[in-house]
């Protein structure tokens, strides 16, 4: 008796709230898609349809920079949306918001600090005038990794 089904049967069955989810997905990637070609195409790739209520849908878009070229042409897009998906007949608002991204950072490299002739001659006199014979090698130590004057 074989007890394992293939995903695409369990996704396919009615009462799984796993079905409801991808069936979900698939529908606001085809409307996503269909409400990019209505953008610019520098614009179209940033866009995604977030979620739609009643009267408004929300649009996600990538960054703050791409939301405010969005904006620019929002005003014509409700008609537009309108008239391209039965599930956008009463849309009378478009809503903007901006996907959470983490922002990539260059890395940070650190670079140990360098030590001037006059701080090593410093150090030195301050060793002549220590009794710890420990830390008097600290500090001579610490002195001779001074950068060479140039």
């Amino acid at each position: 008796m074989k007890l394992s089904r293939s995903v695409d049967k369990v996704l396919q069955e009615a009462d799984s709230e796993l079905a409801i989810l991808v069936t979900r997905t698939r529908k606001l990637r085809a409307l996503t898609a269909a409400f990019r070609n209505l953008l610019p195409s520098d614009l179209a790739m940033h866009c995604y349809i977030g979620t739609i209520g009643p009267e408004s849908v929300t649009i996600m878009v990538d960054s703050a920079a791409w939301a405010s070229k969005f904006r620019f042409v929002s005003h014509h897009m409700i008609p537009a949306l309108n008239e391209l998906d039965p599930v956008f007949k009463g849309v009378k608002q478009i809503q903007v918001k901006v996907l959470n991204q983490r922002v990539e950072q260059e890395p940070v490299t650190y670079q140990r600090p360098q030590m001037n002739q006059e701080n090593a001659k410093g150090l030195e006199t301050l060793a002549d005038s220590v009794d710890d014979d420990d830390l008097k090698a600290a500090l001579t130590r610490l002195a001779k990794k001074a950068k060479p004057e140039s």
